[in-house]
């Protein structure tokens, strides 16, 4: 699979994890989650790593004339997958994102209604020192 391909990308090139976690601004521990298959690697890191192994997406994919049609299935499934699981995170942050707003405008709305009630308050008061 695709962290198969990490590692032996790395190795031919004589990188080690920590170097290649520097490479991608991951953590070692993080870096060598991914390598191992134990944590996914996101749509966003794809570009980084074809960048330091000069190689095409097509290329990290095994999307090559000679590679066999069922291993280009798998990887499409997991290009597939990888891009939904991304889309999930941007979906669920700008669903908080737009409560936060919601709340914040709520918080807003009262602050006015407090800054009125201060202010004719303040008017009144004024008005009685003036008697």
């Amino acid at each position: 699979m695709i962290h198969h391909t990490l590692k032996q990308l790395r190795k031919s090139k004589g990188i080690t994890q920590t170097q290649m976690a520097e490479l991608l601004h991951k953590s070692q521990n993080a870096y060598s989650l991914l390598e191992s298959g134990q944590s996914k690697i996101d749509a966003a890191t794809i570009p980084d790593i074809c960048r330091v192994f000069d190689i095409t997406p097509n290329e990290f994919f095994g999307f090559e004339h000679g590679s066999k049609s069922g291993s280009k299935q798998v990887d499409l499934v997991e290009i597939v997958r990888l891009l939904k699981a991304e889309l999930d995170k941007k979906n669920e942050l700008l669903k908080l994102s737009l409560t936060a707003l919601s709340e914040v405008e709520k918080i807003t709305e009262k602050n006015k209604n407090l800054i009125s009630f201060l202010n004719i308050t303040k008017n009144y008061l004024s008005s009685q020192d003036s008697c």
